[in-house]
């Protein structure tokens, strides 16, 4: 058995899946790294505990997701202000923009973070499918088997062995033939690029087709390239943050020329203004 390396933050921390100006911090996090066998298809994975009833937001993100809610429960706020409840096992595409949950009081939930376009590794669907999308993954792997893995995840008595009961379930259903080396090749310029570069620049040093590549992208990562890029160019504010109020650094930094194009643009994609977040 692997051990796993563990990281517990109160509140989330520095984290960048989390969007927390304004209110209180009522949320331990639990991160651990994945084994050697699965590490370039994972990200990590985090185990989140909300002692009382919590609601908070994420931000947009370029990961897929697998979560398993082991206790409690977690509603997810509609554009229109309705909640939903979300299932015990479901799956979390891509997004452009901010998502709202409450989570009920003591409230578990196990998350495996993949690397962006790696889910395709497991997932046999594209993944631009389920781009800002919640599906139950019963869809994936079957009802059965999604029910025993939840009862096991209950039953452990420590994180590490929730992990290693995650991992177990992972390392049957993982199909590396699927994985392509240009797409992945390409994220990595991309976020090298923070999102500042054009989808002719990345093509260009690819031996297939704009056309081909775009195709694959979407399918294999989850959204487009152009989109993808508009995304990391969108977290890197938050990754790193500047001094507050200065939008017009802001803008610069993000790839703007001018602080309104920059202002419109935030708020088309995410329903915010950038003051709502800095």
């Amino acid at each position: 058995m692997e051990q796993h390396t563990k990281n517990t933050v109160n509140g989330a921390g520095n984290t960048v899946i989390f969007f927390e100006k304004d209110h209180q911090k009522k949320w331990v996090e639990h991160t651990f790294d994945p084994c050697a066998a699965l590490k370039p298809y994972i990200k990590g994975y985090m185990i989140l505990e909300c002692a009382e009833n919590t609601v908070i937001e994420t931000l947009p993100s370029t990961t897929f997701s697998l979560n398993y809610i082991l206790r409690g429960s977690i509603q997810l706020t509609q554009p229109d202000g309705s909640k939903v409840k979300l299932p015990q096992a479901v799956s979390f595409g891509i997004t452009k923009r901010f998502f709202e949950f409450t989570f009920s009081d003591f409230t578990t939930l196990f998350v495996v973070i993949f690397h962006p376009g790696f889910a395709s590794a497991i997932i046999q669907k594209p993944l631009n499918e389920i781009f800002e999308k919640f599906v139950p993954m019963d869809e994936f792997f079957g009802a059965a088997s999604n029910a025993t893995l939840i009862e096991t995840l209950q039953r452990e008595n420590s994180y590490e062995q929730m992990v290693d009961s995650v991992e177990q379930f992972l390392l049957q259903r993982i199909s590396p033939d699927r994985l392509d080396r240009s797409i992945y090749d390409s994220i990595s310029t991309i976020h090298a690029h923070k999102g500042l570069i054009s989808i002719s620049a990345i093509v260009a040093e690819l031996p297939i087709s704009r056309d081909t590549f775009e195709k694959r992208f979407r399918n294999l990562v989850g959204t487009s390239p152009k989109r993808y890029a508009g995304i990391i160019r969108f977290r890197n504010l938050f990754e790193q943050p500047l001094p507050a109020g200065d939008l017009t650094a802001m803008a610069l930094r993000a790839g703007y020329y001018d602080q309104s194009h920059f202002i419109k643009d935030f708020k088309s994609n995410t329903g915010k203004l950038p003051s709502d977040c800095f």
